[in-house]
């Protein structure tokens, strides 16, 4: 096998690929709302403070509700590429609707979301 052979094989991946993709129809990519996934059972819950842009404006959400007695409120990149500040492990819808009313009282607006 001639050393030109490996390169032939990347170089046909490389065209073959892209046209498949635009041959099948348009690549499809998340919507952001594609992400949010509301809660509509019990189970594992996550109270979710919002979806942010960039770094610095979750992290000033997160210290805000930190300050603010929510203890284990982080933040995390999703799949749509915003930053998202929840707390999770919230057992119940009934419990949820609590924390949502505990968060309001402070002046922070929480949804309840499923954990991904």
């Amino acid at each position: 096998m001639s050393r030109a052979a490996p390169w032939l094989v990347v170089a046909a991946l490389a065209l073959v690929y892209p046209a498949v993709i635009l041959a099948t129809g348009n690549p499809s990519f998340p919507a952001r709302d594609d992400c949010v996934h509301p809660a509509t059972t019990d189970g594992d819950i996550d109270a979710v403070f919002g979806y942010f842009d960039t770094a610095l404006e979750a992290a000033e959400m997160r210290d805000r509700a930190l300050e603010v007695g929510f203890v284990g409120t982080e933040t995390t990149w999703n799949g749509c590429g915003r930053a998202r500040v929840a707390v999770g492990g919230i057992p119940t819808l009934a419990v949820g609707q609590e924390f949502v009313e505990q968060a309001r009282t402070v002046g922070l607006e929480v949804t309840l979301e499923q954990a991904a």
